[in-house]
């Protein structure tokens, strides 16, 4: 009996010590961003904004091209952590490419792209996109998500394990500086070494014959943030970044996947299951000079604790991805182009937009 003991007390203190070395060892290794950090501008365009000249930005978070149609995912309720087989996330890369090439656009916004992740079989999803609109854009690329190991969902085959993933922005015009800012907050340890480092990317862009510059803003915000610390710090500072582009009399549009209802959207799709349920940003958000800018006609995402069912009563959606736009930007029209969830958890959504003079 004593040396069964033994056994187990041994066996005990080995596996205490192995979850030790790799909680140490995804510690030391974890992805620690400054708080501004200057990006690379990739084929940089010549071309600048002008004054009252159309112009169309596109916001879309791809879902790292595997929680299309048949998807589920184990935060939301769901069971998996990635697509059955590669050709599966191929199948919706090619749909959300496919998306982005008939919606040609003159700044594509975009979420949730992998650039080597286990969970869409290590693909470099910012170079199809970069391939599928050619080199007539300007590109950056800047992290949202890095980590050596995520454990969800506890299994062999299907966990999330290594991500690299983060937010593309591509512009048909001359980008002088790309900057990451990132998000104040974070969960506590052991947790954030696995979690997300939420961000938002500033692109300045000259605008000719002016001493003003268009500020394109891309972000991702918050998800199953539990009390609503995190969002509310990250709400902060936006809003302190729009009071200081306002004071400046910059052009600035913000677009991306914020993980809140909009005031405007708020009881279209009431909660009818608690699981993930989306916060209502605070109606007297906005700073004076700016306003939302979203289509309230189709959810712009759907909740993924099942693959989808366009004809099931008990689907829950949201209203939470559009723009907040500057009062000196006349807005044409703000159009969610819904494609049923087809590729992504996600809907695109499509601002046609003129600087004002």
């Amino acid at each position: 009996m004593k040396k069964i003991i033994k056994i187990v007390l041994k066996s005990l203190a080995v596996l205490i010590l192995m979850v030790g070395a790799f909680l140490g060892y995804l510690t030391i290794f974890e992805y620690k961003p400054e708080a501004l950090e200057t990006l690379s501008v990739e084929s940089n365009q010549v071309g600048e904004v002008v004054t009252n000249t159309s112009y169309t930005a596109l916001t879309f978070n791809i879902g790292y091209a595997s929680l299309g149609i048949n998807e589920d995912f184990v935060m939301d309720g769901g069971k998996k952590g990635r697509t059955d087989s590669k050709s599966v996330m191929e199948g919706y890369l090619d749909g959300i490419t496919g998306i982005l090439a008939d919606n040609p656009s003159d700044f594509y916004l975009l979420q949730e792209v992998d650039l080597k992740s286990r969970r869409s079989y290590y693909v470099n999803q910012t170079e199809a996109i970069k391939d599928t609109l050619g080199d007539t854009y300007a590109d950056t690329f800047a992290y949202n998500f890095k980590a050596q190991f995520v454990p969800f969902p506890v299994s062999f085959t299907d966990h999330i394990g290594y991500v690299e993933s983060g937010l593309q922005t591509l512009s048909t015009f001359k980008i002088d500086e790309a900057t990451r800012h990132q998000f104040p907050g974070a969960f506590s340890w052991p947790l954030r070494i696995a979690n997300l480092k939420r961000a938002m990317v500033v692109h300045e862009l000259p605008v000719s014959g002016s001493d003003k510059s268009l500020m394109i803003v891309n972000l991702h915000m918050s998800a199953y943030d539990g009390d609503g610390t995190l969002r509310a710090q990250e709400m902060a500072y936006l809003k302190t970044f729009l009071e200081e582009q306002k004071a400046l009399g910059n052009y600035v549009i913000v677009g991306g996947d914020f993980n809140q209802t909009f005031p405007e959207a708020k009881n279209i799709y009431p909660p009818i299951q608690d699981i993930w349920i989306a916060y209502d940003m605070e109606v007297d958000f906005l700073p004076l000079g700016f306003n939302f800018q979203i289509d309230i006609n189709h959810p712009s995402c759907r909740l993924l604790d099942k693959p989808y069912d366009p004809t099931a009563s008990d689907t829950q959606y949201y209203i939470i991805d559009g723009f907040i736009v500057s009062d000196n930007i006349t807005v044409e029209s703000v159009v969610n182009l819904n494609h049923g969830f087809l590729y992504s958890d996600h809907n695109p959504i499509q601002l046609s937009f003129k600087l004002n003079p």
